[in-house]
């Protein structure tokens, strides 16, 4: 039978979070148990042939199986989980949420997962913050919470087994999948007239210092090389069309029209044209950088469909 306080319901989600003894669950491993079924073997057989060599080894087992409870229990007392903001991801791709552990001492082989989830392995933890980025698959776009935490620990000998469930004030936003090969155009979005430059013959103009958004395309490699610093070529010749795109939210395809727009977002931002983002709650204006494109895809997964 299941003792209840294994069903105990994970703590409260809060901002950080320090284990203490109320939060903090400990049993026996099954090598645990037959430990000590080992040594109850062994003092039952010391005891009936009066042998006071086993009786010892019997109370020594005991010894050290109590000693591997507090040492195993001070192990995870005291560790604090700050839970950080978890980037967006595509659908499909997994989310990895980002958690900063301290200890009051030192801490040994933590593990941390998602109830039903991959392990993530901590091998040591001091009074200096450690990041430890716990995986979650994501399948479709939107917000997501994940389950519930585990952290737990079988230090020092794997004779006990101590854990603590709880619940981590984290959500993710999970962008559409993005639909690049063969995505037509929208019909507001204008082609572009002047992003490659090199190829229509303008005029090299100079280098300036390369900035979040530029395209890569654009870098001066061999100043690069020559350990100049990151910098872009500049041509003098027409500027990029900024290009606003539109979401149909009554489009009778929704998750595949808003997957196109995510693929074409993506090609404007590579070929470094200001893009925007319109849909009937909000509108973000074109711009370059990948926050900008960041929020325009939040803004995507935040779509929801409209009732007729």
């Amino acid at each position: 039978m299941t003792l209840s306080f294994w069903r105990r319901p994970p703590l409260q989600a809060c901002p950080q979070r320090t284990l203490s003894h109320n939060d903090i669950l400990i049993v026996p491993t099954r090598f645990g148990v037959l430990f000590l079924a080992l040594s109850l073997v062994l003092f039952l057989f010391g005891s009936n042939y009066q042998n006071n060599l086993i009786l010892m080894l019997a109370f020594l087992m005991f010894s050290l199986f109590s000693s591997c409870l507090l040492i195993c229990y001070r192990n995870l007392a005291g560790v604090t989980l700050r839970p950080q903001p978890a980037s967006g991801v595509h659908a499909g791709d997994p989310v990895h949420f980002p958690i900063n552990l301290s200890g009051s001492g030192h801490n040994y082989h933590l593990q941390l997962r998602f109830v039903q989830g991959d392990k993530q392995q901590l091998h040591a933890l001091s009074a200096t913050p450690s990041r430890l980025d716990v995986p979650w698959p994501s399948s479709q776009r939107g917000p997501l919470t994940p389950p519930p935490l585990i952290i737990s620990s079988r230090y020092p000998l794997g004779l006990c087994r101590v854990w603590s469930r709880l619940t981590l004030n984290q959500t993710a936003w999970i962008w559409p999948r993005p639909l690049t090969e063969g995505t037509p155009a929208p019909p507001q979005s204008r082609p572009n007239q002047g992003e490659d430059r090199q190829s229509t013959g303008d005029e090299f103009e100079g280098l300036k210092p390369w900035q979040r958004g530029h395209s890569l395309s654009r870098v001066a490699w061999k100043q690069l090389a020559q350990q100049r610093g990151m910098l872009i070529k500049q041509f003098d010749g027409p500027s990029p069309n900024p290009q606003l795109l539109t979401v149909d939210s009554q489009h009778p395809q929704l998750e595949q029209h808003l997957s196109e727009l995510t693929g074409r977002l993506q090609q404007l931002h590579q070929q470094g044209i200001p893009v925007g983002l319109s849909t009937p709650t909000e509108t973000l204006m074109p711009k370059l950088g990948r926050s900008h494109l960041h929020h325009c895809l939040t803004l995507l997964a935040r779509v929801e469909p409209h009732d007729p």
